[in-house]
Order: C-alpha cells, then structure tokens, then sequence
C-alpha cells in the first residue's frame, strides 16, 4: 500500500470495510482470537477490499503508531491461515507516516464467502463499525451471491402441487420447446419441485411458486411490490401488486398508469426497472418488499439486495436461475426482453440516478418524471 492511499483511509470513516484499531496484540490467545474475528468480519461483509489499520486512534484518528518488531506478517498470517476457514487472502504492510510507524492488513474480496472461526464455527459480519454474528439470513444470501447456494431450488414445504398452475407450467415448456406431458419428473428435473427422500413428498420449488403460483403470496409474503402514492389523492396511498412475477408487474404497472400520466417511453422505463428490482432482489430478505414510492417529480424503487461485484470490479446478477426462465414467459417483451434507449428517455428527461446500499443491502432507483421542455 503506498503513502497516499494509507492517508486517503485515514481520512475516512469506520465502516463495514475499515477498522481502526490502536494497537496489534497477537501475543495472548485473546489477541489472536479477536485478530481472526475481526478478519473474518471484514472479509464477510459486502464490498470490495477492506483494511484493518493499526496504530490509528478510531475516534480523533490521532496517529499513535505501532511497534514495528510486533507487526510480524509471518504470525498474522499464520493466524489467519489455522484460525478461518477458509483462509481469507491478506496482505500485511507497514507505512511511516510523521515519524511513526502504521500497520496495514489489507483484506481481499472473494468468492470463497461465507468464512467462520474455525474453534468455534461462528460467522462474523460488520455492523456499521461493530463486529457482529451473522445471521442464518445473511449466511444463506451470501451463499447465494457466490453460487454455492440456489434459493429458486429450496422447495415452499407447506405448499404442495396443487398450489401451482399447471396451464402456466404448460405455456413455459410449450415456449421452451418441449413437446411433452407434464409429469413429476419433468417437474423436477427442471427445478420446479423438489422431491423429500424423507418422506417422499414433491413440493414447488420457490421459483415455481414464483413463476407459476396460484398465490405466491400466501408462501412467500414478503415476494410483493408495496406502492406508496403521494400525489394522487383520488386513489389509494397504499397499493399492494402480488401474484406470479407477471401478475405482479402488471398489476404494479397498470396502478401507477393510473397515479400519473406517462407517454410510452416513460412507461418503457418503469417497466424495464421495476422488472430488474423483481428479479435481481434478495429473496433471502424477507423482512422487505420491493417499494415504489411516486412524488411530485420522480419514482423511486427500493429493491431489497445491494448490487454484486465480482472479483474484477463489475456487477453481477443475481437469481440468473429464475432470469433465465422469465424471459421465455415474457413473450410479449413486456419487462425483460426490451431493448429500452435510455439515452433518448435522458435526452428528454433528467438522468436516472442509481444508488447501490451495501450497508443496508438495498439498491434504489430514481427515476425523474419532468421533462427537460
């Protein structure tokens, strides 16, 4: 790390990424276990690189410095490597700045996530500046994000397959091309249900339910669009869109047709955002919803679940599993198989702002509803 990025840190605030710890003690147990925690933490939290810096007092930032035959890279490393699992790639560095010497753990972003203390099993997260267990949700949504896990496969086990309709089951593989009846095994196979060796029971997957329940709703509750109406007073302030993925567009687009007046293109533009929140959100999140919130001169939409970057820095997308079968059911190239020009609604409006939350694990839209003339 060179001189300036170190003094670019310091200049921050702690967060999810940054730790400012006064002094390195790695020679007591206690030491060693609370460098792993804290490690471990960092490198499970959403965002890229982190850093732990050394010699910094984190409330006036005042530079104390560090003994600098006590930052042994060797026995950092070591800890790192027989105390998480798996180990999380570090690098160690020292910088002298006014004199004094200040240590740098620089913690790298991987797909290796979640990682935990060996000793203990525990799982670790950031919380603002705290360190924190992570819970079951967050394991399973980091899962998730790194491939290990699908959640369009888990099976809804208090729904079974008459909660799914069939017809619509029919038209998806009518699309696809597969001429054939629709049975178990075709169900299956295709990650529609989900078989219990226990008791032999065939449940809908989630993303069945998804795409082809009755009502979705009823299993997956927090899977709804919340529309909040703030300036239309002839209609309800609050409107709920539920049902499949399709139904639940619909119904959201044709509630906010009636709230404002919109030409084509803007209509295009809402339609195009408000299905990417649907399918790139966290369904691991089920203490939120997708929210809509329309105003005097902007929609904005709050989609549960941060944005995704890969190791080289670009943004991913999430539940690709369930991408990849809506676009064969929007035949109509309503939501998803839309080419939108973005530059000609701009050039007419004003620009679309995106704010990505890690923090918070939510994305937000902004999308203007004046024009420029």
């Amino acid at each position: 790390m060179d001189f300036q990025k170190l003094l670019s840190l310091i200049s921050k605030e702690e967060g999810l990424k940054l730790d400012f710890k006064e002094k390195l003690n790695i020679d007591t147990e206690s030491g060693k276990k609370e460098l792993a925690k804290d490690i471990c933490a960092i490198a499970n939290s959403k965002g890229g690189r982190g850093y732990l810096i050394f010699g910094i007092e984190d409330k006036s930032k005042k530079i104390i410095g560090i003994d600098k035959s006590s930052f042994s890279e060797e026995k950092i490393q070591q800890i790192v490597s027989t105390r998480i699992e798996p180990p999380v790639p570090i690098s160690v560095d020292t910088i002298e700045i006014a004199g004094k010497t200040i240590g740098v753990v620089t913690i790298y972003n991987t797909e290796q996530k979640p990682f935990q203390l060996r000793e203990t099993g525990a799982f670790y997260i950031r919380r603002g500046s705290t360190t924190d267990y992570m819970r079951k949700d967050e394991i399973a949504s980091i899962l998730l994000d790194t491939g290990i896990f699908h959640i369009e496969q888990t099976p809804i086990i208090k729904a079974s397959l008459k909660d799914i309709d069939l017809n619509k089951v029919n038209d998806f593989f009518r699309l696809s091309g597969i001429n054939q009846p629709v049975d178990n095994h075709l169900l299956i196979s295709s990650g529609f249900a989900i078989k219990d060796k226990d008791y032999n029971e065939i449940h809908p997957s989630l993303g069945a339910m998804l795409l082809f329940g009755k009502y979705p709703e009823l299993f997956l509750p927090h899977a709804i669009i919340l529309i909040h109406n703030y300036i239309n007073n002839e209609l309800p302030k609050l409107h709920i869109s539920k049902g499949t993925i399709l139904d639940m567009l619909d119904d959201a687009i044709q509630y906010i047709s009636k709230v404002i007046s919109s030409n084509s293109l803007l209509k295009s533009v809402i339609q195009e955002h408000l299905g990417k929140a649907i399918i790139y959100r966290d369904y691991f999140c089920i203490n939120k919803c997708i929210e809509v919130y329309i105003k005097n001169n902007k929609i904005e939409i709050v989609n549960p679940g941060a944005a995704l970057k890969s190791n080289n820095d670009k943004y991913v997308k999430r539940n690709l599993w369930l991408y990849s079968k809506i676009i064969t059911i929007d035949k109509d190239k309503k939501f998803f198989n839309n080419e939108i020009n973005i530059q000609l609604f701009e050039k007419h409006y004003s620009k679309i702002k995106y704010f990505n939350i890690p923090s918070e694990n939510l994305y937000k839209v902004i999308i203007p509803l004046e024009t420029k003339i």
